[in-house]
């Protein structure tokens, strides 16, 4: 690999999940071009706290050995030519305009410094696959399972809080089989029209799992006080129903930057970065579950999915 090409993955903005799909497709893309990966999420981020800081970095391990302030050096070129080294940090309001960056474009670039903030999805990016990568002849879903295993390396707090939990709840731990259970609030009701509907599915796959497999526990994700005491109603009897003390609320989005009075007009912070630690360890206790029944239009839902390598009896995803 050249060590004067590099790919500058910056934040989409979004929840936890949606940017780091993003990083992932990005790092197929790096990989595809010959180029070093640098996962920075700068003011973009709804996890940022100043320019100075990479939000990415408070949840995962680096993706390279490189840092942004690494390759931003004298006479290196950046492409989109918007970008230079002095607002590279920054979030470009314009980016929606899409100017030079069409896929075709970002890939062909022959830049020192190529910046991605903008999402494609990896079955685009897999068109750009040859017989000499690993990735040629896989599916999406393949792809993801290995850039996942591959890239994706929690910080060691993250890791601590995950096993803290797992340390406290003897149920967990000890009382197998488990079904995960990831089920959203209505919030999203206009993101995914059939939402309510959607819910109502939940019942009849966990009854057929709880029939079917003996399910000894039941672990819900919910960002919803009112679905937690429905499943409680439901499913908690002599200690059947099984979740953590994360806040149950609906994240809020971002203030996007041109709509803002002045540059941190946000829902951010520290509460938000240690509400997302919870959400990251929600996500990765419920792989550790037997089986899974999650939301197929859930960014978690899917990283759970992408998480380890699942029977296809053992989980389901409803749409």
């Amino acid at each position: 690999m050249q060590m004067n090409r590099y790919l500058l993955i910056k934040s989409l903005g979004k929840s936890i999940w949606a940017d780091v799909d993003h990083v992932m497709c990005q790092l197929l893309a790096a990989e595809l071009t010959n180029r070093i990966p640098v996962v920075y999420w700068g003011m973009e981020s709804l996890y940022s706290e100043s320019v100075s800081s990479n939000a990415y970095e408070f949840f995962f391990e680096p993706v390279s050995g490189v840092t942004i302030q690494d390759i931003l050096r004298p006479g290196y070129t950046l492409y989109p030519p918007s970008w230079n080294p002095e607002n590279v940090y920054a979030e470009d309001t314009d980016r929606f305009k899409m100017e030079f960056r069409d896929l075709k474009s970002l890939m062909r670039s022959e830049a020192n410094i190529v910046v991605s903030d903008i999402y494609y999805p990896i079955s685009s990016i897999l068109a750009w696959s040859n017989r000499g990568h690993w990735s040629f002849g896989k599916t999406p879903h393949q792809v993801y399972r290995c850039l996942f295993d591959k890239y994706l390396k929690l910080k060691p707090e993250v890791k601590r809080e995950i096993q803290r939990y797992i340390n406290i709840t003897p149920d967990f731990r000890d009382e197998k089989p488990i079904l995960g259970v990831h089920c959203h609030s209505n919030a999203i009701v206009h993101e995914v029209a059939q939402i309510y509907d959607l819910n109502e599915y939940y019942k009849p796959n966990i009854w057929h799992f709880i029939v079917r497999y003996n399910i000894r526990h039941i672990f819900l994700i919910t960002d919803s006080n009112k679905i937690l005491r429905q499943f409680k109603k439901l499913y908690d009897i002599n200690g059947m129903l099984l979740y953590t003390d994360s806040k149950k609320r609906p994240l809020k989005q971002r203030i996007p930057t041109y709509l803002q009075e002045y540059p941190n007009k946000r829902h951010k912070g520290v509460e938000l970065i240690k509400d997302t630690i919870e959400v990251i360890k929600d996500t990765y206790l419920a792989a550790q579950c037997d089986f899974f029944i999650g939301n197929g239009y859930s960014n978690l839902s899917n990283t759970v999915m992408r998480l380890k390598d699942w029977p296809e009896t053992n989980i389901k995803l409803l749409y």
